[in-house]
């Protein structure tokens, strides 16, 4: 009796015009949230409910006019019970690797792994935000975001937190500021999803633009924002961003907003946090892919004296496992990194592990502050060498980097952090960037003036008793400062209408700027003054 009543209600379900039952269930354990696909799932396994417990009904019925009722009760129960069972279980498998999410970590310390989420996990974060943030929601904004929607952070914020609350997204990832302006000028509300090196980026160039007072919302995540990239952006934007801080593995874990020069983080309040005995943030959440994620950031708690299972505001202290082994001293690579950043001439720093001749060595990729011009007048080895004297009073002997690389910015992924590999490839190159200086940009324009170091190993034996640039420099150099205004890494695809007309030696300043022309194509141009020196078109 009991199966064939269900089997009724499960069968009217799926008459046209009603919605499936098993639809309505997953509705309302999930808030609503419901992934792709899952209509049509819940309709299928709606028909396979109705089949099974018709099914069971009629077998239970056929037992009992057999066998009598006691004994077919003693028989069909626990069958019918091992059945349900089963298939409650055989579901559950199939509905967790149907609806589960691949994402990949960014490998910014180490290799990139992959990382499997439940549809579930990520719909009770979405849920979670979507309380958090209903009075902005409410107002319907227009989603717009740089961020790809296969990462953790884009899948959560681009693409699920919108459809939950129907909000309207714009398809498009957003690379120059001039799309976002764009983008921002059609629309009447917006909530950006965003990534600390955007910001930095775009906040870098604000002052060139007019910014429409439209951002209703204004998240970032990745990378930590700096207090100075903080304050750019609540002044361009009309407010601070929302900052959400966790990793792929624990889902988010807390927020911030530096509004009032406070760095602490709150604890969202389905998670709950403390420290082991390392200093190591360990992470207990519903968001999580494990029950609890111990994570690489060490942290102190602000509030003192209380449990710290129940604290909900921390500070982070670093990467605990950036923790290296240099000349028997073992140092901390995000403190020496930080360390660095109080330097005069230092924006920012980032140190990588090489091995050399009598083991583990430390290598520093620099990003000058502006107005550092003994880059320009000495040369990079002389400015390395008065750097190395500074740090000699900051570290360990044996931990002063041994290399300096001098870049315009940091090499970062497309959520805004540093990678380890790419800092491995900068410090083995022996490539030097030019001092660059007057950068401007425009839509469909940059400019820069360029002063390539006298040191430099590409002008050793270029020619000999008269070194010059050398044209694969000068190619190789156009194309990173257009990747650099586009926003992204594209494959060059070809080189046309080249001219070298005069050399570049040694120490010399050039003009250079770059044009777009389609948007595979970008014209470059290099000169002295009015003496033009090298052009040609970039096609991507």
């Amino acid at each position: 009796m009991i199966s064939a009543v269900f089997a009724i209600l499960f069968g009217v379900s799926l008459l046209p015009g009603r919605k499936p039952l098993c639809q309505r269930f997953a509705e309302r354990i999930s808030d609503g949230i419901m992934p792709e696909g899952a209509e049509a799932y819940c309709r299928r396994l709606t028909w396979v409910w109705f089949v099974l417990l018709a099914a069971n009904a009629a077998t239970a019925m056929a037992v009992a006019a057999v066998f009598g009722p006691w004994i077919g009760s003693a028989v069909a129960i626990p069958l019918s019970a091992i059945v349900v069972g089963g298939t409650f279980a055989v579901e559950g498998c199939v509905r967790a690797r149907r609806f589960s999410v691949s994402f990949h970590t960014s490998g910014s310390t180490a290799a990139p792994k992959t990382i499997v989420k439940t549809f579930a996990s990520l719909a009770k974060e979405v849920a979670f935000h979507r309380a958090r943030l209903s009075d902005v929601l409410a107002c319907k904004p227009v989603f717009l975001s740089t961020v790809e929607p296969h990462h953790m952070y884009g899948r959560l914020w681009r693409v699920m937190l919108p459809r939950a609350a129907g909000c309207v997204v714009d398809p498009e990832v957003i690379l120059t500021p001039e799309s976002l302006l764009e983008k921002m000028r059609a629309a009447e509300r917006v909530f950006l999803v965003t990534t600390p090196s955007f910001l930095a980026r775009f906040a870098e160039y604000a002052d060139q633009y007019d910014v429409p007072q439209n951002v209703v919302e204004l998240t970032t995540s990745g990378a930590l924002l700096t207090a100075d990239v903080a304050a750019a952006a609540r002044r361009v934007f009309g407010r601070a961003p929302l900052e959400i801080f966790g990793s792929t593995e624990t889902g988010g874990v807390a927020s911030r907003r530096q509004e009032k020069g406070d760095e602490a983080w709150t604890v969202f309040d389905p998670v709950k946090v403390w420290a082991d005995a390392s200093g190591r943030l360990v992470v207990s959440s519903p968001f999580s892919c494990a029950r609890r994620f111990t994570m690489g950031d060490g942290v102190v708690f602000v509030s003192e004296g209380r449990d710290t299972r129940d604290t909900p505001r921390f500070r982070l202290c670093g990467r605990m496992d950036r923790m290296v082994k240099i000349a028997e001293q073992r140092v901390s690579l995000p403190e020496m990194e930080a360390t660095m950043c109080l330097l005069p001439n230092v924006a920012e720093a980032a140190l990588g592990v090489e091995e050399g001749a009598y083991g583990p060595a430390l290598g520093a990729v620099i990003v000058p502050r502006k107005g550092w011009t003994d880059l320009k007048t000495l040369g990079k080895r002389a400015c390395a060498r008065a750097l190395r004297a500074q740090c000699l009073s900051l570290f360990p002997k044996g931990a002063v980097p041994r290399k300096f690389r001098f870049v315009r910015e940091l090499p970062r992924n497309v959520q805004g952090k540093v990678q380890a590999s790419a800092i491995r490839e900068i410090l083995a190159s022996q490539i030097a960037e030019p001092f660059t200086e007057n950068e401007e940009r425009t839509a469909t324009t940059y400019v820069a003036d360029l002063t390539f170091d006298r040191d430099a190993a590409y002008f050793q034996g270029h020619f000999p008793g008269f070194p010059v640039l050398p044209g694969v420099v000068q190619l190789g150099t156009a194309h990173r400062l257009a990747e650099a205004f586009i926003g992204r890494a594209r494959t060059l695809r070809a080189v046309k209408k080249v001219k070298f007309s005069h050399v570049i030696q040694p120490g010399a300043t050039v003009h250079f700027s770059l044009t777009k022309k389609t948007a595979d194509e970008f014209a470059f141009d290099y000169r002295k003054g009015d003496v033009p020196c090298t052009s040609g078109v970039l096609c991507f």
